[in-house]
C-alpha cells in the first residue's frame, strides 16, 4: 500500500531537516536526516518495502528487515499524527 503526505501538511527542509506542520496548525515535527529522507519519497507511488529499499541504498549496513520495520514504524507514528496516510 503506497504512502503519501496528507494534505493540508506543509513542511520545509532546512540543513538536512524537515520540519513539518500539521494541516491544523497545531503541531510542529522536526525529522532527522533520515526521517527527512523518508518525508521526501512520500509521492503516493512507494510502500513501505520501496521506501525501505531506498533507505538501503543509503545505509547497506542496516539489514534489510529492519529498514522495512523502523519505516513502517515511522510510518505509523507519522499516521497517528496526521501528517502522512496510506
Amino acid at each position: 500500500m503506497p504512502y503519501r503526505r496528507s494534505a493540508g501538511v506543509t513542511f520545509e527542509v532546512s540543513d538536512g531537516r524537515a520540519v513539518l506542520l500539521d494541516a491544523d496548525g497545531d503541531t510542529l515535527t522536526t525529522l532527522n536526516p533520515t526521517g527527512t529522507r523518508i518525508w521526501q519519497d512520500l509521492d503516493g507511488r512507494r510502500d513501505v518495502g520501496e521506501l525501505a529499499v531506498r533507505l538501503g541504498a543509503v545505509h547497506p549496513e542496516v539489514p534489510a528487515e529492519t529498514l522495512r520495520t523502523d519505516v513502517e514504524a515511522f510510518l505509523d507514528e507519522l499516521g497517528s499524527d496526521g501528517l502522512v496516510e496510506a
